[in-house]
């Protein structure tokens, strides 16, 4: 093992962390030195020197990896991210004990948007800051920072970046990996920006577009008001929120397609329209379902809060406007299909990711046509030429099980800490998901708080599973029980 090499590559991992600590010590210090300002100081400071001491006395002569190190620095470096991200938390005090610190800090980076804070708006604007920055470092992701300046170059370098975007966006990521780079860091801050003036211009100040343009672009759903998105009483701002969301939850490398050549590249593709069409229709039938239980009686009120509660769970942002755990169990059980299919993959979005979700249903389609024509050549297709790999089938189908099972086991652990059967679930499919809200007790406008220590190590550990992939997190038991 090289531990060199490894030691090197997560410190470049760090140097992200402490950039943005250091950034939100000087919103801290802007805003008259609040009593964040020297927890963040301090911990931006131990996180930068932790960073650079690697970089600055170890070799690059020692910086060649090979796979198996390259999985241990994916590791390594979310999971350090999110143990240095407690730190401004634990240091502040107030509701952050060192298991609620723990909790924030991997919510936050998983861009879960799960919290335990009663009072989001007692905290200091600096700390706030920090909230919203782990779910912009977490958004693009540490390692794919990481991957953008990674001293290997060839096999190695394309597995890690594969397995921070899954294969089955391939078609729309056809880059180098220095054209990859300009890529996601094109749109991701583009649409950061423009998110950012158009909250503004919807009657956000500065502080408050700054951070929910943040949340909302990484799909996270951290906000700086107690009530989220719902305190500003704005359906412009809630408009401008689910688009961006939606967009935010879209191939990077489409959107970006779309744009440089000007056509509708990113609406051609079948799983973007089978994406757009679930978020179409669920809407629709949540809204209709809202005014047909009277559960509202404003036609306009229920048809917005409908498709904006939709867009929430289905992009893994987990805004809110409403209390949707008081809401019909119909629309409930629309929502929670929508927090297992989530966005696409190689956006932000999190969950089981729609692509795999529209590979299934295509090959089961597919499977129902053979036992009427067994003799027919019939195959997965994205469109007219592009045809799906047998083995990347049989790959989504096994992540898909492993998906539900884990899960599922997740949730008989919370029944078995004495949660009722929709709290443990939702929970179950938020944190795997990496939703944040879930239902009933976990509801948009509740928190997290009351669970038990062993509860929220559990969430947290879901929470990781869910944002770093299955596969990638199983691959390191096997690439050490193999040696490989």
């Amino acid at each position: 093992m090289n531990i060199r090499a490894i030691s090197r590559n997560v410190g470049v991992a760090l140097l992200f962390v402490a950039a943005f600590m250091l950034v939100s010590a000087v919103v801290a210090a802007i805003d008259s030195l609040d009593s964040s300002f020297y927890p963040l100081l301090l911990s931006g400071i131990l996180t930068l020197c932790c960073g650079i001491f690697p970089i600055v006395f170890v070799s690059r002569k020692h910086a060649e990896i090979n796979t198996r190190e390259g999985v241990v620095i994916i590791i390594l470096s979310w999971v350090l991210a999110c143990l240095f991200g407690m730190m401004p938390y634990a240091l502040w005090g107030g509701e952050f004990t060192l298991a609620n610190a723990w909790f924030e800090s991997v919510s936050g980076i998983t861009t879960s948007g799960a919290t335990i804070l009663s009072d989001i708006e007692s905290l200091p604007k600096g700390l706030l800051f920090w909230r919203s920055s782990t779910h912009y470092i977490g958004g693009l992701g540490v390692v794919l920072f990481m991957v953008m300046i990674l001293p290997s170059i060839g096999s190695v370098r394309l597995k890690m970046s594969r397995m921070e975007v899954s294969d089955v966006t391939r078609p729309g990521y056809n880059y180098k990996t220095d054209e990859f780079k300009k890529v996601v860091l094109s749109v991701y801050i583009g649409l950061t920006l423009i998110t950012m003036v158009l909250y503004m211009i919807a009657g956000m100040n500065l502080f408050d577009a700054v951070n929910h343009a943040m949340s909302t672009v990484a799909t996270g759903g951290f906000s700086t008001r107690n009530a989220s998105i719902g305190a500003f009483n704005s359906r412009w701002i809630d408009v401008i929120a689910i688009v961006f969301m939606i967009l935010s939850s879209m191939h990077f490398g489409m959107i970006y397609v779309s744009i440089a050549r000007r056509d509708l590249t990113l609406f051609k593709h079948p799983v973007t329209k089978f994406y757009l069409m679930s978020i179409l229709i669920c809407g629709v039938a949540i809204s209709l379902d809202l005014l047909l239980t009277h559960t509202y009686t404003n036609a306009g009120d229920a048809f917005l809060d409908g498709f904006f509660n939709v867009a929430s769970l289905v992009t893994s942002t987990g805004f809110a406007v409403c209390d949707t755990s008081v809401w019909p169990l119909f629309c409930i059980l629309i929502l929670m299909y929508l927090s297992i299919q989530c966005g696409c993959s190689g956006s932000t979005s999190a969950g089981m990711k729609v692509d795999r979700v529209w590979i299934l249903f295509k090959a089961t389609y597919i499977q129902l046509q053979r036992t009427i024509h067994p003799n027919a050549v019939l195959q997965v297709k994205y469109g007219d030429n592009d045809i799906v790999d047998k083995e990347l089938i049989t790959s989504v189908a096994h992540f898909a099980v492993l998906y539900i099972f884990i899960a599922f086991i997740c949730a008989v652990i919370y029944a078995a800490l004495g949660m009722d059967m929709t709290d443990s679930i939702s929970a179950s499919v938020a944190m795997i998901g990496n939703i944040g809200p879930a239902f009933g007790h976990f509801g948009s406008l509740e928190n997290y708080a009351a669970v038990s220590v062993l509860g929220k190590l559990v969430m947290t550990a879901e929470m990781i599973i869910g944002r770093l992939g299955l596969y990638s997190v199983l691959s390191v038991f096997l690439l050490f029980r193999k040696g490989a």
